[in-house]
């Protein structure tokens, strides 16, 4: 019989604390969503995982270890077999060690980091001690019309990244989307539900403001929690979305709380595909954890002495909003080249990067790093020899966009050096690692 547990709890940091995700500072003047670390632990009495998402923009390696090893020192849990995630939401927590630089809460900066990752392990340890008998059910629903490549052909140039809505140099998107919410629900042999773990592929960037927000994800735990009770826990990660976002160019602008749209259309989703999901099979848990190692990027001498000449050039502009799709492109070269150089000082020639597989019952959960393009999550559910796919990204570590090699133009913002970090073959790489891990 598997046994599992769910857990939440409260993170949002003090105001004033950074907000991540986009190229300007901005610092949080208000909470839209608190902010929260979630976790459920699967066992079968011989093997016991870990899983934990993060309402933050990205997860660091260092970070997942020291969480891991907390959850071991309490729980006996390998540390092999705990994986964390960030939700990837950019108005979320802000990176670690990098909260806030206001003298007024120093001390709440150095309070927050110090607690900061054991409160998010005990979340882990604390459903751990409340491990139960359960039954378990997994579904696959659908849900269109709220998220799109965000990459596109263009009449008279190369692909190019959020284009003007509504441009008539718009061909067709460049690449395809991913519109499956793959759902594994949990209840209490008494029939009470206590869980799921929830997957979309679509960046969580559609707040904006200086609020803070687990994005759609928070609006998708509120409704289940309508439905299922307050005690409901919803565990989301972010699917292969790195190429994917909620700009329909078909529109000239979303409409006021967009992001609470999309949060109950995906509850929606959830619930009709749930009532009429089937149980999961078997009560096997295995989880392989591999490091792998990939070469950063190489970056041509045209381009790097084309970056030494923008910041040698370009003056800054205090307060202009810099983004792919903005009117100043100075200000958006003078980023990305700053990043290019930034990068060669800093990335090492080889990455160590973490991939992680773990099966529940007959249901297999695929863990990438970083930000991955929407077709290898496709490749994945294509491949896999089960048809009950979890395939995540965000996980246990953070290296930059990963696109596919037909998508390496300078005109698309993921493709770029700062932001794609890894060789072209990192992708491919990493779901022939993962197809071999779930079949060992």
């Amino acid at each position: 019989m598997l046994k599992c547990a769910f857990y939440e709890r409260e993170i949002t940091p003090p105001l004033g604390s950074h907000l991540p995700g986009y190229a300007n500072i901005r610092k949080a003047n208000g909470v839209k969503d608190r902010l929260m670390a979630k976790a459920c632990v699967f066992s079968n009495g011989d093997e016991t995982v870990a899983m934990i998402a993060i309402d933050t923009l990205h997860m660091e390696n260092e970070l997942r270890n020291e969480i891991a090893k907390r959850i071991n020192r309490y729980t006996g849990i390998p540390e092999k077999n705990v994986l964390v995630a960030a939700v990837h939401t950019h108005t979320g927590i802000p990176g670690w060690n990098h909260i806030c630089d206001d003298e007024e809460v120093n001390d709440s900066q150095a309070h927050y980091f110090d607690v900061f990752p054991k409160i998010i392990a005990d979340c882990a340890i604390l459903a751990y001690q409340r491990l139960q008998d359960t039954d378990m059910v997994f579904c696959v629903g659908n849900v269109e019309g709220i998220s799109f490549c965000r990459n596109y052909i263009m009449k008279d140039q190369d692909p190019r990244t959020n284009p003007p809505r509504l441009s008539p140099d718009i061909i067709r998107p460049a690449s395809p989307t991913d519109t499956e919410l793959p759902v594994l629900f949990a209840r209490a042999k008494d029939g009470t539900p206590i869980g799921a773990i929830v997957c979309f592929a679509c960046h969580l960037d559609c707040v904006g403001g200086l609020e803070f927000s687990g994005d759609y994800a928070s609006e998708l735990s509120k409704q289940l929690k309508a439905t299922y009770g307050q005690d409901f826990v919803t565990i989301f990660f972010i699917g292969t979305a790195g190429d994917i976002n909620h700009f329909n160019i078909n529109v000239a602008e979303d409409a006021p709380d967009h992001y609470r749209m999309m949060g109950r259309k995906l509850a929606d989703e959830v619930i009709k595909s749930v009532s009429i999901a089937k149980p999961i099979e078997g009560d096997l848990i295995k989880c392989n954890y591999e490091q792998i190692q990939i070469p950063r990027r190489e970056i041509s001498k045209a381009s790097l002495d084309y970056a030494r000449h923008i910041v040698a050039t370009v003056k800054e502009t205090p307060g202009e909003k810099i983004a792919a799709d903005g009117t100043n492109r100075d200000m958006y070269e003078l980023m990305m080249s700053r990043k290019i150089l930034w990068f060669m000082e800093t990335s090492p020639e080889i990455y160590d990067i973490v991939l992680q597989y773990i099966q529940i019952g007959d249901v297999s959960f695929f863990g990438f790093p970083s930000e991955i393009y929407c077709r290898f999550g496709i490749d994945i559910k294509t491949r896999a020899n089960s048809s009950k796919c979890i395939v995540a990204t965000c996980c246990n570590g953070t290296y930059g966009y990963v696109p596919t090699r037909d998508m390496l133009y300078e005109s698309i913002y993921s493709s770029r050096a700062g932001s794609n970090r890894l060789h072209s073959d990192a992708g491919y790489i990493m779901v022939e690692k993962l197809l071999e891990m779930s079949k060992c």
